[in-house]
């Protein structure tokens, strides 16, 4: 039996704990420039976290660690994690 995390929250702590580093943070930003979507994605989790209000060592770090795309769609049915970077679409 393979076991999958899927988690959406809100508490920034237990985002930090579940990221680590055979994973990948993505993030997308709005026209503003602010973090408006943040997803963690491993082999065994998807992290989404609510990103209306991060605070500012959480949002440094997002960007320190993860990459910005332009695109980033979650099909939990399907089982997938889709980015779009750049021209790359």
């Amino acid at each position: 039996m393979k076991l999958q995390l899927i988690a959406k929250i809100s508490d920034e702590d237990l985002f930090l704990k579940c990221v680590h580093e055979r994973g990948t943070i993505f993030y997308k930003v709005n026209g503003q420039g602010a973090i408006d979507q943040v997803t963690y994605f491993s082999g065994s989790r998807i992290i989404v976290l609510a990103s209306d209000s991060l605070s500012e060592e959480v949002a440094n770090r997002v960007k320190a660690e993860g990459f910005k795309v332009d695109s980033l769609e979650i099909d939990e049915v399907q089982g997938y994690v889709k980015i779009v970077q750049g021209s790359a679409e």
